[in-house]
């Protein structure tokens, strides 16, 4: 599947934008020359993703927004006269599958580069690293700290050594009042929820503050949520954390509530709460808080170029607060920002070193500056906390830049 269709959208709608600019030597200058994946008139790029499996409705807004960004870019006239198209594959959250739909992609599709909306692509990393192939997307696994091929703008606990940890979410919950959490991991999951649910734990303790387990699957059984809500009210739990996807979190977070406990602390290191969420569980979430995902000004340029964008190419998102939505525009526009430094006859080797140089990277505003080069690989000390509000249904800032230390090994 392609994005082809949006190629023919006039030029002249966007290059008023700030998007992407608009020049009238990129035809020329774009057929001058072809490598894997260019022609004079496109880059074609893959997209791999769990379409199927457990974890597809979790990254499903991740086309919307990549969709967004690709068909913004294509309508300001492409980067130096190529349009962007993308064929995706389904990994089914898998890492084997990974591996296989990666090396079709390039050995048989002729992908220029791939981008990762999934958890397993440490199944292809390897392949795609040996091959000289730039990767750029949501880094959930470790091999996003260990080949400089591969391009992020965050990187989450699961990305780093497990051992690695900051203070910085001990020190937040305690804040709050918190001194006995309660880590929730998803037993049968692919290893990262267990790296962060690792790290947090590290975190709690590195201030003093009691740690203790508990399991769910993403799919939690009702005997699951019943024996968290015991732990709770037997251990005197203060403090939830999980890494499980938002909506079983709300789930499990609901069942808490129900149960006449109030933790004073509520941590996800997932995305926030979309307005369906909101909307089914209410005052229930009321203080469940995020620091995955960047707080947005509604109001912000930025911001408005995004929602646009959606809007005009992702009509059939509907809630457009889903955080992997702005994930993929952002997926979009690093790789659009690459083929830009990559010149007018990019090559893979090139959009590489030339993206890596990069200092000061922000995604038109959507989020803090990031150094591809010197941030490489490390874990954030500092990090934005969001919060559902007291009536449940709005999220709140509670801390944009919250900071901590780094915990020795």
């Amino acid at each position: 599947m392609s994005i082809r269709a949006l190629s023919a959208l006039p030029v002249a709608l966007l290059c008023l934008s700030a998007l992407v600019g608009c020049s009238a030597d990129s035809a020329t200058s774009a057929a001058s020359c072809n490598g894997p994946g260019v022609s004079p008139s496109e880059v074609k790029v893959g997209l791999i993703y769990p379409d199927t499996g457990s974890l597809s409705t979790i990254f499903q807004s991740t086309r919307a927004g990549l969709n967004a960004r690709l068909g913004a870019a294509n309508a300001a006239g492409g980067v130096n006269g190529r349009k962007i198209i993308y064929e995706w594959a389904d990994d089914r959250g898998r890492g084997d599958t990974n591996g296989v739909v990666s090396r079709n992609l390039v050995d048989d599709r002729n992908s220029f580069a791939i981008l990762e909306a999934t958890p397993t692509s440490s199944g292809g990393a390897g392949y795609l690293a040996s091959r000289g192939i730039p990767v750029l997307g949501v880094a959930a696994e470790p091999v996003w700290s260990q080949y400089r091929n591969m391009f992020t703008y965050s990187y989450s606990q699961g990305t780093v050594n497990s051992t690695d940890s900051v203070t910085t979410f001990g020190k937040y919950a305690q804040q709050l009042g918190g001194t006995r959490a309660l880590v929730i991991v998803d037993p049968a999951g692919i290893g990262v929820s267990d790296k962060t649910a690792q790290q947090l734990r590290a975190s709690f303790q590195s201030v003093g503050m009691t740690v203790g387990s508990a399991a769910a699957d993403e799919d939690p059984t009702q005997s699951q949520i019943d024996e968290i809500v015991r732990q709770v009210a037997a251990d005197k739990v203060d403090t939830l954390a999980s890494a499980l996807s938002i909506g079983t979190f709300a789930k499990i977070i609901a069942a808490v509530r129900r149960s006449g406990a109030s933790p004073k602390a509520i941590l996800s290191a997932n995305e926030t709460p979309g307005t369906q969420l909101l909307q089914e569980y209410g005052p229930l979430l009321a203080g469940l808080t995020v620091y995955s995902a960047q707080p947005v000004d509604l109001t912000s340029p930025s911001f408005t170029a995004y929602r646009d964008a959606l809007a005009r190419y992702s009509p059939d998102l509907g809630d457009t607060s889903q955080t992997l939505a702005r994930v993929g525009y952002i997926v979009g526009d690093m790789l659009v920002r690459g083929l830009q430094e990559a010149g007018p006859c990019p090559t893979r080797a090139g959009f590489i070193s030339h993206l890596r140089a990069v200092k000061n990277y922000n995604a038109g505003g959507l989020i803090t500056p990031v150094n591809f080069d010197a941030d490489f690989g490390k874990l954030p000390v500092c990090y934005p906390f969001t919060a559902v509000n007291s009536a449940g249904n709005g999220l709140i800032t509670t801390a944009a830049d919250f900071c901590g230390e780094r915990v020795s090994a």
